[in-house]
């Protein structure tokens, strides 16, 4: 079950990184930068500790 959740994480991190991106190329001031690529990095972050616990988890 993690691994489908921190999947799915991964995943939406991936999609939010991609508008991320958009606001890059979009020229946006240097918060928007800061807040559109906030969510997308932590999103992968959590997503990579869930599998990581989950991993774990099974070890024991």
């Amino acid at each position: 079950m993690a691994f489908v959740i921190g999947a799915g994480l991964i995943v939406l991190g991936g999609i939010a990184f991609a508008g991320a991106m958009e606001l890059w190329r979009a020229e946006a001031s240097l918060e928007a930068l800061a807040q559109g690529f906030l969510v997308p990095v932590s999103l992968i972050l959590v997503g990579g500790f869930v599998i990581w616990m989950g991993l774990r988890g099974r070890g024991e």
